[in-house]
């Protein structure tokens, strides 16, 4: 699944914000409850993440991933979970009026979700282009998330 986006806002800033990962409850506090970072070191970051659904199933996940971080790109990869071994590339582009984000992401579900996926597929799309956009937002008005 891959789709991309065309933000206003600098890269720079746009990856400032979406690399502060414990501030991402703030982002989406309905869907996302906490994010933990256990380990941090110069291009890898180790997240304790917990997920909250309300829509198809009500749940509550946990997961771990780890988040590479390159000078343009973002890699993470999901490692414990109902969708462990996912990895969503996010590359960030300059273009003559802001930035272009492509989203490349491998989506793997363990087996008893797999029945979801086209509607999970659908609802993570949605889910992420309304977290860039509020990133867009917050970049573009220069303001710290609150």
């Amino acid at each position: 699944m891959d789709f991309s986006i065309k933000l206003n806002s600098s890269r720079e800033k746009l990856f400032r914000i979406l690399t502060d990962f414990e501030r991402f409850p703030e982002l989406i506090p309905r869907q996302l409850k906490n994010v933990k970072i256990i380990e941090n070191n110069e291009k890898e970051v180790f997240t304790e993440e917990t997920l909250v659904f309300k829509t198809i199933i009500k749940n509550e996940i946990n997961q771990k991933c780890v988040h590479r971080i390159g000078d343009n790109n973002l890699s993470t990869t999901i490692l414990s979970g109902p969708a462990k071994d996912t990895i969503i590339n996010i590359s960030l582009i300059d273009n003559d009026s802001g930035t272009d984000v492509f989203i490349d992401i491998k989506l793997k579900l363990i087996f008893k979700a797999k029945m979801f996926l086209p509607i999970i597929k659908k609802i993570y799309k949605n889910l992420l282009t309304g977290i860039f956009y509020k990133i867009d937002n917050l970049a573009s008005e220069d303001l710290e998330i609150k």
